[in-house]
């Protein structure tokens, strides 16, 4: 669903802790807009993500395109709470490996030294919120999702097993010829 089609969803089905919501993810979009392609957002709530082991819910799952000579995608997942930074904090830590960005989003409230070291350690983003405003207070940071990791690491082996037997190839030929 686009943006617009999220704000009437939120109509029926928001939560308290979603207050904000439609308000929260215009403000993720717009930080995450590309200024030289065409940005193009999907908005996925209460979507659940299926690995190997786990299903893991997400409150709010927004999917990026940027769209260009070659369009990329990018994933951005955001946990809704009112007040308990502790336990979206827990979520997103967990979330994390899902996405390439992770928000939270809470009403502004004072956390422990401890909860901000554990937002830029894991490069979560904060957003608050309150009755009259919307800012994110800390970006998220680029992550790699885990099932990416995999990917790359697939590919650079692959590539690095062809070289080492195109090598041994070589060798053996001159080996055999010589």
């Amino acid at each position: 669903m686009n943006l617009e089609e999220y704000k009437s969803w939120l109509e029926k089905h928001a939560n308290k802790e979603e207050e904000k919501a439609y308000e929260i993810a215009k403000t993720i979009i717009k930080a995450h807009e590309s200024d030289w392609n065409e940005t193009k957002a999907d908005l996925y709530p209460r979507k659940v993500v299926k690995s190997d082991k786990e299903r893991i819910k997400f409150d709010l799952l927004i999917k990026l395109e940027y769209i260009g000579k070659r369009t990329t995608t990018v994933y951005i997942g955001v946990e809704f709470k009112e007040y308990d930074i502790r336990k979206v904090l827990h979520q997103a830590i967990v979330r994390r490996p899902f996405v390439n960005y992770q928000y939270i989003a809470t009403r502004f409230t004072m956390p422990e030294y401890s909860d901000l070291f554990l937002m830029a350690y894991y490069g979560l983003g904060w957003v608050v919120w309150d009755d009259d405003f919307v800012k994110i207070l800390i970006p998220a940071r680029m992550n790699y999702p885990v099932h990416d990791l995999y990917r790359l690491i697939k590919e650079v082996v692959k590539d690095a097993v062809r070289d080492k037997v195109r090598e041994e190839l070589e060798t053996l030929t001159k080996f055999i010829y010589e």
